[in-house]
């Protein structure tokens, strides 16, 4: 099944059905390990120093099976409005080359959301990462094209209690994993897929078929230039 959003383990090596994020260029250089089913995102989180823009995209041109994964706001970092050009230039880019890109939003939804009204007409594929804000705003980006991605965090917040209504709009389901053991990966992926199987009360096929969809969407992206 395919993981909408995990992160490297130590081994720096990536082979899993997955896409994997990285929020720092510290981790740039793992995204040269990817084998087999795995893609690559290209990310900077706002913990980071948001500067020139210039070596994401030209690491994106270099790597064309790239996506960006992942940027965003996050209200717990100063400088809100370098945040927001920096993650402007960083859907340009994206819509220009035909990139996906993996949000990062951290209460700073209605931000984000009037951020992405504001180019609703030159938007690439998006997702929205470990989303567990209201079902309202759920709504509201789907209707912008987001994909709204459901991570572990889902079942401890209230939003868990939307049954059926979680999978509404065009969804996505993710581990969100990072750590040292590998091992692990495996067990944590099929324990989430059969609790958010209970929750909606859908089939575990039903939730593999459309996570499959999600990763051609999030892949087969083309440039406007």
């Amino acid at each position: 099944m395919f993981d909408a959003h995990r992160h490297f383990t130590t081994t720096e090596i990536a082979y899993q059905n997955a896409l994997y994020a990285t929020s720092s260029k510290i981790e740039w250089p793992f995204l040269h390990s990817l084998k087999e089913m795995a893609i690559g995102g290209i990310g900077l989180l706002p913990s980071q120093e948001l500067g020139n823009i210039d070596e994401l995209e030209s690491l994106l041109k270099q790597q064309p099976e790239l996506q960006i994964a992942e940027v965003g706001m996050d209200r717990r970092y100063p400088d809100i409005e370098t945040q927001e050009r920096f993650l402007l230039d960083v859907l340009s880019i994206a819509h220009t080359l035909g990139r996906s890109v993996t949000l990062h939003c951290v209460r700073l939804d209605g931000h984000l959301l009037n951020l992405l009204q504001d180019r609703k007409t030159s938007l690439p594929a998006l997702l929205w990462h470990g989303f567990t804000g209201s079902l309202e705003t759920a709504r509201q980006a789907a209707r912008l094209g987001v994909i709204i991605s459901y991570g572990r965090t889902l079942f401890h917040s209230k939003l868990a209690n939307q049954g059926a209504k979680l999978i509404s709009f065009p969804y996505a389901l993710e581990t969100d994993f990072e750590g040292p053991d590998e091992t692990m990966y495996e067990e944590i992926l099929q324990k989430q897929v059969m609790m958010f199987s209970k929750i909606t009360s859908s089939s575990v096929d039903t939730l593999i078929r459309n996570n499959d969809e999600i990763r051609t969407i999030l892949t087969n992206n083309t440039s406007t230039r």
